[in-house]
C-alpha cells in the first residue's frame, strides 16, 4: 500500500527511529503479558509535586490533552472545544489512512482509563502497546516518548489519575488492515530504566526537544543524505491545507532567534490567541501546538533554546570551512 500524506510521514519517522533506538527483535515478546515493566508494578502513593509534575507535562510539553481533546479546526490555533482528555478523532482532510482516534483517558472507568494500571497507562505512554496488546498508530507518539524518565511517566500517570472522568464513549482507531500490518514492530518493550536528564540546561533541553517531539517535526524528510535534526522542511496536511515544519536552526540555515528572549517572547505570545477564523491556505497554526507550549516554564524554554543552538554549532562549522 502507498501511503501519502501525513501518514506516510508518521510511518517513515516510525520506522527510522525504531531502526535506530528500539531494541533487537529477540527481545520483543508476543503478548504485553510477557513483558516486563520498566519499572515498578507498585507506585508509592502520589503527592502534590508529583500531580502537578505530571499536570505540566501533559498539559505544556507532551501534547497529551492538545491531541486527546476535541478541537476547532476552523479557528486560528485549534482551540480546545471538548472536555479536556476525553478523546478526539482525525480523518478526513488529514490525509490519515483511516480513523484515527485519540482516546478518552479520563479517569471514568467504562469509557476512559479509570480501570486500567500504572503498568498498562505506562506501556501505552512509552512502549506504544494498547491495553489489548496491539501496537498503538503512531500519531501517539511512543517512540519519543520512550525518552521519557520514569518519575516523569509515572508523574503524568499520577496526573491521569486525578484527571475528572467524562463517560463520552470514542470511536476506535479504523484502518486498513495492510497498514495494521505496517505498523507491526513499532511498539517495543522497555527494559532498563529511563533516568533523568543531566544537570545542565543542555542537557535538559535535550530531553525537552525529545520528549516534546520536536526533531520529529522539524528535521529534514528522512533517509541516507537528509538535512538532518532541526532543518526543517517537513509539510504536514492539515484540512485547510500542509503546514511546513520550519528550520530550528539560527539564521541564515534557519528561523531560531538569534536570542534567549526572543525565543521565550515567541511561544509566551501564544498565550493570548483570538480564535479568528481560519483561511484555506493561509498558516492557521493547526499542527505546532503553539497554545500548550505557550504554558513552558520560562526555564525549560531557556534550556531548549540552549539546546536548539547546539544543533547549529555542525552547520555553522561546515559553513565556515
Amino acid at each position: 500500500m502507498r501511503w501519502t500524506g501525513a501518514a506516510a510521514l508518521l510511518l517513515a519517522l516510525a520506522a527510522c527511529r525504531e531502526r535506530a533506538e528500539a531494541p533487537p527483535a529477540e527481545a520483543k515478546a508476543p503478548a504485553v503479558e510477557a513483558k516486563a515493566p520498566a519499572v515498578e508494578a507498585k507506585a508509592p502513593a502520589a503527592n502534590a509535586a508529583q500531580v502537578e509534575r505530571g499536570r505540566y507535562l501533559a498539559e505544556h510539553v507532551l501534547g497529551c490533552v492538545s491531541c486527546h481533546t476535541e478541537r476547532d479546526f476552523g479557528r486560528f490555533g485549534g482551540p480546545m472545544t471538548g472536555t479536556p482528555l476525553a478523546g478526539a478523532c482525525f480523518g478526513d482532510g488529514w490525509e490519515l489512512p483511516g480513523r484515527v482516534c485519540a482516546p478518552n483517558i479520563t479517569s471514568d472507568p467504562e469509557h476512559g482509563v479509570g480501570r486500567w494500571t500504572d503498568v498498562e497507562l505506562l506501556r501505552a505512554l512509552r512502549e506504544g502497546f494498547g491495553r489489548d496488546g496491539r501496537d498503538l498508530f503512531p500519531m501517539m507518539p511512543y517512540l519519543e516518548l520512550r525518552a521519557l524518565s520514569d518519575a516523569d511517566a509515572r508523574a503524568v500517570v499520577a496526573w491521569l489519575r486525578q484527571v475528572p472522568a467524562s463517560p463520552r464513549a470514542t470511536p476506535r482507531t479504523q484502518v486498513p488492515a495492510e497498514v495494521s500490518e505496517e505498523l507491526k514492530g513499532l511498539a517495543a518493550p522497555l527494559t532498563t530504566a529511563v533516568a533523568e536528564p543531566g544537570p545542565t540546561p543542555v542537557e535538559r533541553g535535550r530531553y525537552l526537544a525529545t520528549v516534546a517531539q520536536c526533531a520529529f517535526c522539524h528535521s529534514g524528510p528522512p533517509g541516507p543524505g537528509g538535512p538532518g535534526p532541526f532543518a526543517g522542511g517537513r509539510a504536514t496536511p492539515t484540512p485547510h491545507g500542509a503546514e511546513q515544519a520550519p528550520s530550528l536552526l539560527l539564521p541564515p540555515k534557519g528561523r531560531l532567534p538569534p536570542d534567549e528572549d526572543a525565543f521565550v517572547a515567541r511561544f509566551t505570545a501564544f498565550r493570548e490567541v483570538a480564535d479568528a477564523p481560519v483561511r484555506d491556505g493561509q498558516l492557521n497554526r493547526l499542527v505546532m501546538p503553539w497554545r500548550d507550549f505557550s504554558g513552558m516554564r520560562e526555564d525549560d524554554l531557556r534550556a531548549l533554546y540552549r539546546y536548539l543552538k547546539t544543533a547549529s554549532a555542525p552547520v555553522a562549522a561546515k559553513a565556515g570551512d
